[in-house]
């Protein structure tokens, strides 16, 4: 089974997906300090797996893009 825990943000219908970090100008998430968030972060959650994160975003969303 895949391990498919990461942030997960809803791009206009679009899933963006960073299993281990997500970096920007103004804010880094990283795996190891996940719970230390409060989130969401620009759109950012963490989920312990892909289907989690679509049941809470919605099934209509298309394929990932990996961050």
């Amino acid at each position: 089974m895949e391990n498919t825990e990461g942030f997960y943000k809803n791009d206009s219908g679009t899933l963006l997906y960073g299993p281990n970090f997500v970096l920007n100008v103004n804010y880094e998430l990283r795996k190891e300090t996940k719970s230390d968030y409060t989130y969401p972060i620009d759109g950012w959650y963490w989920f312990d797996s892909e289907d989690d994160a679509r049941n809470y975003f919605g099934d209509n969303l298309v394929e990932i893009n990996n961050t």
